[in-house]
């Protein structure tokens, strides 16, 4: 087993939480001024990956990265 993998694993978590949350921001931002809902949506689909690749692993299951065989 890897030493560093722990780390790795919670410094691509934190990654992924600041994302999220400047994301966030972002759409706040955007959602309190005029601007085009084009650019939630855009937002919306990203942070919607993120979710999917990170929290849920879906990158995982094609590969062999760590799957049960």
């Amino acid at each position: 087993m890897d030493k560093n993998k722990p780390m790795s694993e919670l410094r691509r978590g934190v990654m992924v939480f600041l994302a999220l949350a400047i994301l966030t921001a972002v759409e706040y931002v955007i959602g309190t001024n005029e601007a085009p809902t084009i650019f939630l949506w855009v937002i919306a689909i990203f942070k919607g990956a993120l979710v999917l690749v990170y929290f849920m692993h879906i990158a995982r299951l094609s590969g062999s990265e760590g799957g049960h065989e």
